[in-house]
């Protein structure tokens, strides 16, 4: 059987037979240069499509500080709140047995007008025969600090609202038994708590107005 001649790298390439080397050589080179440019164009392609990353991928903005709270008017409203608590609990204590006297332990916590308000009211009671029982219950919060004072003969001053639950704190004769404390919903009082010098050198509450809003 006869075969044909073994196709060449010319032939592949669709070159006439009997061309010159130098031609072949050149469609090849051709050749190849279009291979890589055709690659080339895919992979800009592709990274022309690939998405650019979205706001959630990147890294989040740092947030804004909230405002800067004075170190001062922080400790001040600190201070007097635990003034405060430490008040309620003795008004507490001093109206469940109103025979004891009081006097020293509002002297510690207390001044005037609160302290002889307060006082004259446990001394009714003892005079009444008349006692608290239960608890009452609070809810304070510091409405306004100024430590600022004055030469007019103001204090640094803070000033706390509170609502006062007094349902579960009746008051009873002690001789019968007979609960005479008027019913009376959570209410606001205002009190103010003031910083005295030297020498008391303390904060003491000095004013709660007990106002008719209900809280």
């Amino acid at each position: 059987m006869e075969t044909g001649p073994a196709s060449s790298p010319a032939s592949q390439h669709g070159t006439a037979p009997g061309a010159p080397d130098w031609v072949r050589v050149a469609i090849v080179a051709l050749g190849s240069v279009l291979a890589l440019t055709a690659c080339g164009s895919d992979g800009d392609a592709a990274e022309e499509a690939r998405p650019e990353p979205s706001t959630s991928q990147t890294s989040a903005a740092p947030t804004s500080a909230g405002p800067s709270v004075d170190p001062d008017e922080a400790a001040a409203a600190d201070t007097a709140m635990a003034v405060y608590r430490e008040v309620t609990r003795l008004a507490q204590d001093a109206r469940r047995d109103p025979t004891q006297d009081w006097l020293p332990a509002y002297a510690q916590l207390t001044a005037d007008p609160y302290r002889s308000a307060e006082l004259l009211e446990v001394s009714a009671l003892r005079d009444r025969g008349i006692a608290h029982t239960g608890e009452v219950r609070h809810d304070p919060e510091v409405l306004a600090v100024d430590l600022a004072g004055g030469t007019d003969g103001t204090l640094r001053t803070v000033t706390i609202q509170d609502c006062v639950d007094t349902q579960d704190f009746p008051a009873t004769v002690q001789a019968t038994g007979d609960v005479v404390s008027a019913e009376r919903p959570p209410h606001v009082a205002v009190a103010t708590v003031v910083f005295y010098p030297q020498p008391e050198d303390r904060w003491l509450v000095a004013t709660v107005d007990v106002q008719d809003e209900t809280c």
